[in-house]
């Protein structure tokens, strides 16, 4: 089979949007997906063009590969036969490697690809100048694809595993990662005392604000607080950050100061004190506060993944089965926090309210209920248990 031309998306700077993602193939932008995402950023946030963008550029990869370019396809506005939309489907319910994607990503990629039909036939509706019937025509022929495209995907889908909300660390085992990062420790995987102690900042920083692995990395020295009441502030990447960065900070969160303990303000002082400075290389200066000790830049967010697989798979020769990743260590810092705010006693608090502000989440969305499934299970648990408990003291003293 001839190569495929690559697609690419690409964060082009314009004069008058800003920085925007750009759908590129072999280098050159694409006509018609960009302005779909022109139109798409009038509504939505950048991040989500960008991804919906990405979901695209898999129905241009596949219609390249059957030798058949999708703008083509789309600019006759006919219907799609059965074979190519069951092709489509099973292309954008795979992963790269042909493994079956989850369902969470085969809905996003369906709704993405509506989006982009559903404007595409309007465009050309209006770019051909269609007399009335034509255009009551195009409009069936695009609702039988959108139709028949979607129960396909729902299909294949429904045979994909479901996402499983993120597991949490017990405290057993948060007990042991810290023990494991702890700086000095002779089971830390990492060699230099330098490497250690930012790794157990990271994951202590990580763990206490709820951040994001592009959250984390982001934050700069003087976003660090380490005063009587100590904070961290967490803000969005400026459009030049997320320009520089090929791994894609990340840009879903709300600007926040989060408190944080006085024993992580602490180990914090220790690093930035008596570590940090190390890391960095002669005149190539850097205001991050977690530096890479490859080239002193800023740590990107990969090789936060790579620590923590790193310290996985030396956790692994402890019997440790609980996998560990950053989205894991937000799911287990909620559920400390909502614990620790429950248990408080503070009258007027609103626990969503406060987690959802912690955690940089919408306050009308389910991410809160997602992150601390674990502990609200265990509130539950307490409540029911007392509530037996003292049915059966009132039993007793009948």
């Amino acid at each position: 089979m001839p190569d495929v031309p690559c697609c690419e998306i690409r964060m082009i700077r314009t004069a008058f949007s800003g920085l925007r993602p750009y759908l590129l193939v072999e280098g050159v932008p694409v006509i018609l997906a960009n302005l779909w995402a022109e139109d798409l950023l009038h509504k939505s946030r950048l991040n989500t063009v960008e991804n919906y963008l990405r979901d695209v550029a898999i129905a241009y990869e596949w219609a390249l590969t059957r030798g058949s370019p999708l703008e083509r396809k789309l600019e006759r506005l006919a219907v799609f036969s059965s074979t190519e939309l069951t092709s489509l489907a099973e292309r954008l319910c795979s992963t790269k490697r042909g493994a079956g994607a989850s369902q969470s990503t085969c809905t996003r990629r369906l709704e993405a690809i509506k989006s982009f039909i559903d404007f595409s036939f309007e465009h050309y509706v209006e770019l051909n100048r269609l007399s009335l019937l034509e255009q009551i025509q195009a409009e069936k022929n695009k609702n039988k694809n959108l139709r028949n495209l979607k129960k396909k995907v729902i299909k294949i889908a429904q045979q994909s595993e479901p996402s499983l909300p993120a597991t949490p660390l017990d405290s057993g085992e948060q007990a042991l990662l810290m023990d494991v990062l702890s700086p000095g420790n002779s089971k830390n995987p990492f060699n230099s005392a330098q490497t250690q102690a930012r790794n157990y900042c990271l994951f202590l920083v990580m763990l206490e604000t709820l951040a994001r692995r592009g959250e984390a990395v982001l934050i700069e020295l003087d976003d660090v607080d380490l005063g009587p009441t100590p904070t961290i502030r967490i803000k969005r990447p400026s459009d030049i950050n997320r320009e520089r960065r090929k791994d894609g900070a990340s840009l879903k969160t709300r600007g926040r100061i989060v408190p944080i303990s006085a024993s992580l303000a602490a180990v914090l002082d220790g690093y930035i004190s008596d570590h940090r400075a190390k890391l960095l290389k002669p005149k190539r200066p850097c205001t991050a506060l977690f530096v890479s000790s490859r080239d002193g830049r800023r740590l990107s967010a990969r090789t936060v993944n790579t620590i923590l697989r790193i310290v996985a798979a030396s956790l692994n020769l402890l019997n440790f089965s609980t996998r560990i990743h950053p989205h894991g260590l937000r799911s287990t810092g909620t559920n400390i926090a909502r614990k620790k705010i429950e248990n408080s006693g503070v009258p007027g608090i609103n626990v969503k309210d406060a987690l959802a502000y912690l955690g940089g989440w919408s306050p009308n969305g389910e991410s809160v209920q997602n992150y601390s499934r674990q502990a609200i299970s265990d509130r539950l648990g307490e409540i029911l248990r007392k509530s037996e408990s003292r049915k059966l003291r009132e039993n007793s003293d009948e």
